[in-house]
């Protein structure tokens, strides 16, 4: 009896030890969402891996993305997008065409740290992972688990947060199907000066573009 008794203390020391790093994670995600939320502008260059756990095969992709108060610009895979929220302009380079389509897929959500972290208390259970230290960085490896996975095309997002700077390093969407999309940033400016015509489409940028209204 006093070993079960020994045995029950213990795994109540542990599951109080996990509750304490799990409100420390969301400690942490709260003023890194705060201080996302506080960005007039941002610009981020990054690595984009597709990871297919039933073959091993792993593709990667350079990119990179603009947004500043209801627009955003996302550069990746030979196409470029343009969105004002409400319509997006995607430039396929190889096809020198551009198609319009309705923002309804909000295809920038998974490039863009302001959108990932939004409401993520509602959306997300949270659960820390690990502390880790990557590239000369420190890091804190968190999970958000879906609170409603029905409707998501992912099991979980693993989130790493740069403790020092209060910024995402990486985020990975594991897929339901297998196919798992890792964006690791190397480069993040906080409230850089973007003129409009650096972030919103015109016919003027690609004016030999065959221009197609999908809507």
């Amino acid at each position: 009896m006093k070993k079960i008794i020994a045995l029950f203390g213990l795994i109540s020391l542990t599951l109080v030890g996990f509750s304490q790093t799990d409100a420390a994670a969301t400690a942490l995600l709260d003023e890194v969402s705060a201080k996302t939320e506080r960005y007039a502008s941002l610009k981020i260059d990054f690595n984009m891996y597709i990871e297919n756990l039933q073959d091993g095969k792993r593709d990667e992709y350079k990119g990179s993305a603009a947004y500043k108060p209801g627009f955003y610009k996302l550069d990746i895979m030979g196409q470029i997008v343009f969105s004002d929220a409400t319509t997006n302009w995607t430039y396929l380079k190889d096809a020198d065409e551009v198609n319009i389509t309705d923002n309804a897929d909000n295809k920038e959500s998974m490039m863009n740290p302001q959108t990932l972290l939004k409401d993520y208390k509602a959306n997300f259970k949270v659960r820390y992972v690990a502390d880790k230290f990557e590239k000369n960085r420190p890091l804190v490896e968190i999970d958000l688990i879906p609170k409603t996975i029905d409707n998501k095309k992912y099991s979980k997002i693993t989130v790493k947060i740069d403790k020092t700077k209060k910024q995402i390093y990486s985020a990975r969407y594991v897929g339901k199907d297998g196919v798992s999309y890792l964006i690791e940033i190397y480069k993040f400016l906080e409230n850089p000066a973007i003129p409009d015509s650096e972030i919103k489409f015109g016919k003027a940028l690609f004016p030999n573009a065959e221009v197609i209204d999908m809507r």
